[in-house]
């Protein structure tokens, strides 16, 4: 899209109103000499084609939906050629195909949305003309205002400011996310084309990327720079479900379980039924089912509920991808659709995709570089990158690497999966490569998974790169870049480290693959900090109140406050507060040593009790400190703001995650707690238990390889097993 594709943060700069104009003509006469064998007209887009690349861009989130209700959707319109084709094909797409589903929800409404960022004196107008365009389309629009004062202060010129094109970018993502949030929105649509996806993968290979970075712009993902907004990033589906009448619904409808049970009831009453339970061995109902997930519970410890697992947020989609620029700018101009186009981009000097732009347009690159070469490299890139997450996902499944995750703490305990390769094949031809090879493959794989068990437990806001976890991937493999056979992985050699916030510990007394992954414990200058001024531990400037009503009701009470919007703290939990209290602030801080035999002190006998064998079972050691704690913390005001923790005061009074709390805080707080959006479908188990066996353990190898090697194995009268 325009907005994404211009430096300096604005949505417009110097642009020229345009409808079948000479200013497209350029574009739309296919002159671009890189492009391959491009037609001199292109074709416009079709309904039905635009159809296919909805089709194939919005899958489903959550294929298991049994219901789910209508929605809007939401449309980033710059009122470049781009997004103005985005407009009109989606005006005519609701017409056409009506209560179409769009990822997992029916569409009843579209809004678009223009962002005026406010850097030049005429932005404001033209916003307004743009969203004058989209409503002659028969959309609904809005115009979102940047208020720089808010974020920069009253004095601070915006354009004047170095980073000014980043400022812009998040705050114009966090603008759309915001929204969109209240307006039930969880599909945003972008207009990026295949000329965009060519430009960039150029500029990445100018960069020196390798084939990950060179996957170029992706069709669908989460909207970035909303890590911390409840609802918009991977989150808002655990309220949702609450609702009286939830958006989407995992639940078969009443109609359908009451005509199931007469069914199971008329079938338990046919010969031959007993017999059946019996072979599959489910006459004791309260049995376990087979593959399910259960731990070997201990009577002796108290029951501690999981915390529920986020997931949902706002997913951006560009179903234009595979349509070159040239297209859409044929659509607009054949429907009369006017845009707006930005001057600057024209202009080679100013940027380096402006620069890249005039030479495929004026110059014959090679065949390598040109667009469906290019192209073709982006999307061999992708699919490559895909089987390897891919084959990474299933070893983790498959060899039941995580034995046990808590979310309660944040924790993880996993048997790392032996990566082994086959048995040796001595006399081939290259056999040293072949082997090398394959052990870069394993070291790859090695990395890959070690990568999906760090995003379990890391604070971050991004995974740390591949190229980074090699030496993670040398303590946690070992076997890897040593001879297997003498290698030795007990003992003294395994050390505990961190990387990305997260404690690798060893695991004693047990096999030499188990470890224990944990948040890194907070360092003492942190913890200084934190306690000297409680409101640093968030990222936004103080707790708001919540901008949609909550599914659960308030208490009745006058005297309480409405609850406020989940905060994500420390990058892993996500924690709201209620309080009718308004003499002190409640802020989370990580559970402090010093505060805990006060706590303690305040928990009634039973209570105490059940704390010690909490922390004993689920947060020994240092985990505990990296628990979140409420606190009660007395208000500062005036000069006294910022002084130390001598001056205010204190209180452990819940540890939410835990459910402990002090007796009768349920009176005058309460608090909710959730886990941060991961990837569940990891903790499934496999078919099979990771034992001695695995030494037996063959890689699979392809069909027409198999088939060679039943030949040779003819040719010299072997048969083979």
């Amino acid at each position: 899209m325009e907005e994404e594709m211009n430096e300096s943060g604005d949505v417009f700069f110097s642009m020229a109103w345009c409808c079948g104009s000479k200013v497209a003509g350029w574009l739309a006469a296919g002159s671009c000499k890189s492009q391959g064998n491009c037609p001199q007209i292109s074709p416009f887009a079709t309904i039905s084609e635009f159809r296919e690349a909805i089709l194939a861009t919005c899958k489903p989130r959550f294929p298991n939906v049994r219901l789910a209700r209508r929605r809007p959707i939401g449309l980033a319109v710059s009122g470049g050629v781009d997004s103005m084709a985005l407009a009109y094909l989606f005006s005519h797409y609701i017409k056409t195909y009506k209560s179409q589903h769009i990822a997992d929800n029916p569409v009843h409404d579209v809004l678009a949305v223009t962002v005026d960022h406010r850097l030049r004196p005429e932005s404001t107008a033209e916003a307004a003309k743009v969203a004058a365009n989209v409503r002659h389309l028969g959309l609904r629009a809005l115009v979102l205002r940047i208020n720089w004062s808010d974020h920069l202060g009253p004095d601070v010129v915006p354009s004047k400011q170095p980073n000014i094109e980043s400022m812009a970018r998040t705050l114009r993502y966090r603008a759309l996310g915001s929204l969109f949030l209240k307006q039930n929105v969880m599909s945003l649509f972008f207009g990026h084309h295949r000329d965009d996806q060519y430009e960039t993968i150029l500029m990445r290979l100018l960069s020196g990327h390798g084939y990950r970075g060179l996957q170029g712009i992706h069709k669908a993902n989460s909207i970035p720079a909303c890590y911390d907004m409840y609802g918009a990033y991977k989150s808002g589906l655990v309220d949702d479900q609450l609702r009286l009448r939830p958006f989407l619904k995992f639940s078969p409808a009443g109609r359908e379980m009451r005509a199931l049970r007469n069914r199971l009831k008329l079938e338990s009453t046919l010969p031959g039924f007993e017999q059946f339970r019996s072979y599959l061995g489910i006459n004791d109902l309260s049995a376990r089912l087979p593959g399910q997930l259960q731990h070997d519970l201990d009577v002796s410890l108290p029951y501690l509920p999981p915390l529920s697992v986020e997931d949902g947020g706002i997913t951006i989609y560009r179903p234009l991808l595979e349509f070159d620029k040239a297209r859409l700018i044929a659509t607009c101009e054949a429907n009369r659709v006017p845009w707006f186009e930005d001057g600057t981009n024209v202009d080679a000097t100013l940027t380096t995709r402006n620069a890249l732009r005039k030479i495929c347009r004026d110059y014959e690159l090679p065949r390598a570089l040109q667009k469906p070469s290019i192209l073709a490299l982006a999307e061999r890139s992708r699919q490559r990158v895909h089987n390897e997450e891919n084959e990474a996902s299933r070893i983790i499944r498959h060899q039941r690497t995580i034995v046990d995750f808590d979310p309660n703490v944040g924790s993880l305990l996993v048997d790392l999966p032996l990566l082994k390769i086959g048995r040796a094949m001595n006399g081939r031809h290259n056999q040293t490569a072949r082997d090398e090879a394959r052990l870069g493959r394993q070291r790859l794989l090695a990395a890959t998974i070690t990568r999906k068990l760090i995003s379990f437990v890391t604070p971050d806001k991004h995974l740390p790169p591949i190229s980074n976890l090699e030496n993670t991937v040398r303590r946690l493999f070992p076997f890897l870049y040593t001879d297997a056979n003498t290698v030795e992985l007990g003992g003294a050699g395994r050390k505990a480290f961190s990387i990305a916030g997260v404690q690798f510990e060893p695991v004693p007394s047990y096999k030499s693959t188990r470890w224990s992954i944990s948040r890194t414990p907070f360092s003492s200058n942190y913890l200084r900090e934190v306690t000297a001024k409680p409101e640093t531990t968030i990222e936004r400037p103080r707790w708001v109140s919540s901008p949609t009503p909550l599914p659960w009701e308030a208490p009745s009470d006058p005297t309480w406050k409405t609850w406020k919007s989940a905060l994500l703290w420390d990058g892993r939990f996500w924690i709201r507060l209620n309080s009718c209290d308004r003499r002190n602030g409640l802020h989370v801080l990580p559970l402090l040593a010093s505060h805990t035999k006060a706590f303690k002190a305040a928990l009634t006998p039973k209570g105490r009790a059940r704390f010690e064998k909490l922390l004993k079972y689920h947060a020994p050691g240092k985990v505990r400190y990296t628990l979140p704690g409420i606190y009660a913390v007395e208000k500062s005001s005036g000069p006294q703001e910022g002084i130390g923790q001598a001056q205010r005061k204190m209180m452990l009074l819940a540890l939410p995650t835990l459910g402990v709390q002090i007796a009768g805080l349920e009176k005058w707080v309460r608090y909710d707690a959730r886990y941060k959006n991961v990837d569940t479908q990891l903790l499934g188990k496999g078919n099979y238990s990771k034992t001695s066996r695995m030494h037996e353990f063959t890689a699979r190898i392809g069909v027409s390889r198999k088939l060679r090697q039943q030949r040779m194995h003819r040719m010299h009268g072997k048969t083979p097993t």
